[in-house]
């Protein structure tokens, strides 16, 4: 049973060396952590004290507890019984000692092996913090001067304890507010997302001390975690791995938006095997928070195997949690900036297309004209020298060219921004457009117009653009002998379709098509992109109904959903 210490005599006991051991507690704040300050407090007082062995238990971020000395089976069980006690007392709660009172210092005798078990809090100011234990050597017995001794180095150790952990704590801040510079650093000036993860990884793991780190994408359409990049010894065998979204700890993680810590992994029931046998490394311990961007949970940064003996803590979490927040972000960014590159070569891409489709077309029709044109005048003159009566029939033919040159032209310029868009609308843009096809191409245009729709220029001419886009598709692949052009309103939706009678194609091959430069399917939907709209394209190659249908809908703009919901 534990009690409280009785005086004992001094003749009984050696003198205590006091002020050399008053000057060996003072030496602890040159200590370099708060482990090895530890260590050697307890070693000081298991020498000074003359003790067998000795327990220290400090409760700062994380529980710290360290032994000296070979400890007897029957003093061992009550030194952790003492420090359970404890270390559930200040986990449920604080302790406190009041103002102006007297350490309290609790013994145990062993009467089998004649030992006495010493106890005494660790204590800052009032509040106990943790506790030092001693087992003193057979017969001993504690003095006035060794029990002052004892609650000497109680309160030094707590105090330098509490003020090394601050330190620490103030390091930690400091390498946190390191981290967030870099990470916000790489917000404006990384726009590789390769490099911007690792960079993130080497962050993480050096930062919270980890044997390796992991961020994970979520792949919405296979419902996968991909492994975008990796730091630590299996890294290179990580790469591009995949596992469920609905396995493992990571998985749990991105389908929660919750964050984990599991310190003994192994035993944890959301814990997958899958990747260590994969690569061989051995997870023993888990921290991951997900990545979210503007509510959306994107993907994982997940740390393992924590060097320190405490595993992961809470504090690890907030600073995962503020590296995958910036992280998100930069991810974000670059991933708006690589699509904006791509629109912007497709851009080039689109253009250069169209510089060439017009100078086909000019040397196809107009440069054509003009050349018989120019041809007819030098006909003309010699024909009005030898046969004067026949220049009027050449002059008719040569009006037609000329006519024929300016309609193509017209046609030309129509194509590339008609003009009737901005002054009458999409419809009776359509309505000319289809009069020019009526007129110069094979198929029969058929064209069911409505009332009326309001846009703003910008987006009749993306709409426009996508029919005329789908209309050279048409005229170039699809040998159709007919074309209907329909618009509609559908709930509150605007719906354009283009179909034909043609000999189709298969949809599945569209992206191949793209990657080996056939660029119109891409551009339509790039540029029903821009104005919101949806693209769906269906095709057929057999009968019946064989042909291609393109039905872009977009919603109805405000004063055309308002006007909507009255005739409603």
């Amino acid at each position: 049973m534990a009690k409280q210490l009785s005086q004992a005599s001094s003749s009984t006991s050696p003198a205590i060396p006091k002020f050399s051991a008053f000057d060996e507690l003072l030496a602890l704040v040159s200590a370099d952590n708060l482990d090895s300050m530890l260590r050697k407090a307890l070693s000081i007082a298991v020498r000074v004290l003359d003790a067998e062995a000795g327990s220290i238990l400090f409760q700062g971020q994380a529980s710290h507890h360290f032994q000296s000395g070979p400890f007897r089976a029957e003093a061992l069980a009550r030194i952790q019984y003492w420090e359970q006690a404890i270390n559930k007392r200040l986990s449920d709660t604080t302790w406190n000692i009041p103002a102006g009172a007297s350490i309290p210092i609790s013994t145990a005798s062993l009467t089998d092996s004649q030992l006495t078990l010493v106890n005494v809090p660790l204590v800052r100011g009032t509040a106990v913090v943790g506790s030092l234990s001693l087992v003193l050597s057979p017969g001993s017995q504690l003095t006035e001067e060794s029990r002052d001794v004892l609650i000497g180095m109680a309160r030094g150790v707590g105090q330098i304890a509490s003020l090394i952990t601050r330190l620490e704590l103030s390091q930690q801040r400091i390498n946190q507010l390191e981290v967030f510079h870099q990470v916000g650093h790489a917000l404006v000036t990384i726009f590789d997302l390769n490099k911007l993860l690792s960079d993130t990884m080497q962050l993480a793991v050096n930062v919270i001390d980890a044997g390796a780190a992991s961020i994970m994408l979520i792949d919405e359409e296979k419902q996968e975690l991909v492994f975008e990049v990796s730091h630590g010894s299996r890294a290179k065998m990580l790469r591009q791995q995949r596992i469920p979204l609905d396995e493992g700890i990571a998985g749990w993680v991105a389908q929660q938006g919750q964050p984990v810590i599991a310190n003994n992994a192994r035993t944890d029931a959301r814990f997958s095997h899958r990747v260590d046998v994969r690569t061989g490394f051995l997870t023993q311990s888990i921290a991951a928070v997900p990545l979210k961007i503007k509510g959306r949970t994107i993907g994982v940064l997940e740390v393992l195997n924590k060097y320190s003996d405490a595993g992961f803590t809470q504090e690890d979490v907030r600073l995962m949690d503020s590296i995958a927040a910036q992280a998100a972000i930069a991810i974000e960014n670059a991933r708006l900036y690589q699509k904006l590159r791509r629109e912007r070569d497709h851009i080039i891409r689109a253009q250069e297309d169209i510089r060439r489709e017009l100078a086909r077309k000019l040397h196809d029709g107009p440069v054509q004209l003009l050349s018989a044109i120019s041809m007819s005048l030098d006909h003309l003159e010699r024909l009005n020298e030898v046969k004067p009566e026949a220049v009027h029939n050449e002059i008719i033919a040569l009006r037609n060219l000329v006519n024929q040159a300016i309609r193509d032209a017209r046609g030309i310029l129509f194509e590339m921004r008609p003009l009737i868009l901005e002054t009458q609308g999409l419809v009776a843009a359509f309505e000319q457009y289809g009069q020019q096809l009526s007129n110069s191409e094979e198929f029969t245009f058929h064209f069911e117009p409505m009332a009326h729709i309001d846009y703003d220029t910008q987006v009749t001419g993306t709409i426009f653009s996508i029919v005329q886009e789908a209309i050279n598709n048409i005229r170039r692949h699809a040998k159709a002998r007919n074309v209907w052009l329909l618009l509609n309103v559908e709930k509150e939706q605007f719906v354009v379709i283009v179909r034909d009678d043609g000999v189709g194609f298969d949809v599945s091959q569209i992206d191949q098509a793209e990657r080996v430069g056939h660029f119109g399917l891409l551009n339509m939907r790039e540029r029903a992109e821009l104005i919101e709209a949806h693209l769906q394209i269906n095709s057929r190659t057999e009968p019946p109904n064989r042909g291609t249908t393109i039905r872009l809908s977009l919603p109805l703009s405000n004063d055309d959903a308002l006007q909507q919901q009255t005739v409603d």
